[in-house]
């Protein structure tokens, strides 16, 4: 019965654009027969007017279309910006306490900020996005700290940033790192050689160049 209401419903819509394209084919074929029956003046008269006509028409049309089209975009982005605002600050409030908080209070403040985040995210994101979001969330799975997990995390902010209309072009691959680890240079350049090194290696090269910098 659904299926039957559906076909009904299409086959009504397609019904009544082909008569309004019908219509409009007649009025127009109408118009030049009744113009090239009168005086060629009153004809070109008649024909600048209808042009005239039809082209504010249009502009008009078109504008509200863009200015319509505008609006929703701005509307669009505002929520999406309150919505990656929300996620971003307990994210990173996460990210700096560096699992110092209570026993499985961190695990529980990430799995609800996930659940509540992949909600509104397939709501108001882009497809770029939930793809993102997606990966770097099948790899915040896996346990690991390490540069695999930097870089994904460093690729689903730039999805953020791309769907809020900011360009990272002449953003360099390892912006997240340089603002966010206090070693920047020593772990990309670690990264470069072993992608898969770890942030537990990070912090032991990080104490053995303050060793050998405190020797100095």
């Amino acid at each position: 019965m659904q299926h039957l209401r559906r076909f009904l419903g299409l086959a009504f819509a397609l019904a009544v654009l082909a008569g309004l394209v019908a219509l409009a084919i007649y009025a127009v074929v109408s118009f030049f027969s009744y113009v090239s029956a009168v005086p060629k003046e009153l004809g070109a008269a008649l024909v600048a007017g209808a042009t005239t006509i039809l082209v504010a028409t249009i502009t008009i049309m078109v504008g509200r279309y863009f200015e319509r089209k505008k609006e929703l975009d701005a509307l669009y982005r505002e929520k999406k910006t309150e919505v990656y605002d929300e996620f971003l600050k307990v994210f990173f409030q996460v990210w700096f306490s560096g699992g110092k908080t209570a026993e499985g209070e961190q695990e529980q403040d990430l799995v609800k900020l996930f659940r509540e985040f992949s909600v509104k995210l397939v709501l108001w994101s882009g497809p770029e996005v939930l793809e993102a979001f997606a990966r770097w969330k099948e790899k915040m799975a896996e346990g690991h700290a390490n540069a695999e997990g930097v870089f994904e995390t460093e690729n689903f902010l730039n999805a953020i940033r791309a769907d809020l209309r900011h360009s990272n072009s002449g953003v360099r691959r390892g912006w997240f790192a340089r603002l966010f680890l206090q070693e920047s240079a020593l772990f990309l350049t670690m990264a470069a050689k072993n992608p898969k090194v770890s942030l537990t290696e990070l912090a032991a090269a990080e104490k053995l160049l303050r060793d050998l910098k405190a020797k100095e």
